[in-house]
């Protein structure tokens, strides 16, 4: 459902003359989408917090919540949606081929700062996502020589950076609280921290050139290299690093 409601997305016509029925079918996948995680979190007895479906299916949730309410509230704007929804159906088609499997709540991750670090770092992507949506959009209208439109979207992109900024740091501040509690230590460099820090910097380099009149024409090619970098971090590195934030200990 999320699929077809994309595709036609895309279409700027479609988009415009089937509004209402658009919005209208998205909320009822979001919906169902959140019946489905529901019912297998009673089952379970835990979140979709371990293996590589569960964090795919739960992000996809956070990711196309997050997108809908941008289709509501900026609509002018929904041409972005061409640059996310193959990021969305990427994640959708890898869903489908990833092992589907009960898990198991490691007793570290019993403590509510686990939710407080996922909420903020789910916030704090989908914010990220839209932001790479608007930044590519304006290069395509720097290259059309749209300048007031290359501002527009070029200043959307950098206030939705900063907000993911701010909710990044709060991920990695309960992370380490969390890691205190769990581990006793706020921090230890495993893969997952470093790679989640590295983008923290990337992020914060980014917000600097925006403001920073010598490098500001850079902001639009490095905003799409700090999604790379959460995408990595978010579904590369926990799954193939042995270190004990990967959850199965």
């Amino acid at each position: 459902m999320y699929a077809s409601v994309l595709l036609l997305a895309l279409s700027p016509s479609i988009n415009r003359r089937f509004h209402k029925p658009l919005s209208a079918v998205l909320l009822l996948a979001i919906a169902l989408h959140s019946l489905s995680i529901s019912i297998r979190w009673i089952r379970i007895d835990h979140g979709p917090f371990i293996n590589l479906y569960e964090i795919l299916t739960s992000n996809l949730w956070s990711n196309m919540l997050g997108v809908t309410v941008f289709y509501l509230m900026a609509r002018q704007s929904a041409i972005i949606i061409r640059y996310l929804a193959p990021v969305i159906l990427i994640m959708m088609a890898w869903m489908l081929v990833v092992p589907v499997y009960d898990s198991h709540l490691p007793p570290t991750y019993d403590t509510v700062w686990l939710y407080f670090h996922v909420i903020t770092g789910k916030v704090f992507f989908t914010l990220l996502m839209i932001s790479t949506g608007m930044a590519l959009q304006s290069l395509v209208e720097r290259f059309r020589g749209n300048s007031n439109e290359e501002l527009a979207f070029g200043q959307a992109s950098h206030a939705l950076l900063a907000f993911s900024f701010v909710f990044e740091s709060l991920m990695l501040l309960f992370g380490a609280v969390w890691a205190q509690d769990a581990w006793g230590r706020y921090w230890s460099w495993d893969p997952l921290e470093t790679w989640a820090f590295a983008t923290w910097v990337v992020v914060a380099f980014t917000l600097h050139t925006q403001v920073n009149t010598r490098y500001a024409r850079l902001f639009a090619w490095l905003v799409p290299l700090c999604f790379i970098l959460a995408f990595l971090t978010f579904y590369g590195v926990p799954f193939i690093s042995t270190a004990a934030h990967k959850g199965v200990v």
